[in-house]
């Protein structure tokens, strides 16, 4: 399983988004690093895709559900739409079941 958290250095929600990860590796008792990439310039942005910071992927699948196809990258911060709020962060669930899928599968292929 390759987890990515791709981020700008000033972001304030990098850091809580990597500590949930981290607890639900846990909880899956999983030992998978985790790959923080900081995104540096708009060229790095476009190379990797960026929708904006925090960005959590899970063997190159962002973990946002129904993830809509963004034709603009740049140097900015990511909101979610979780519930009926707007929130810096990922859903913490969204995260666990990403984990979870992905686990699952990768077990299946052994």
């Amino acid at each position: 399983m390759k987890i990515d958290v791709l981020y700008l250095s000033d972001c304030p929600n990098h850091a809580p988004v990597v500590e949930w990860i981290r607890e639900i590796l846990r909880e899956y008792q999983l030992s998978e690093g985790i790959t923080e990439i900081e995104v540096i310039d708009r060229a790095h942005a476009i190379e990797l895709s960026f929708p904006g910071s925090p960005t959590v992927r899970i063997n190159g699948e962002d973990v946002e559900p129904d993830f809509p196809k963004v034709t603009s990258h740049g140097l900015t911060c990511r909101t979610y739409v979780v519930g009926e709020k707007r929130r810096g962060v990922p859903d913490r669930e969204w995260i666990r079941e990403a984990i979870a899928k992905t686990s699952r599968r990768d077990s299946d292929e052994i």
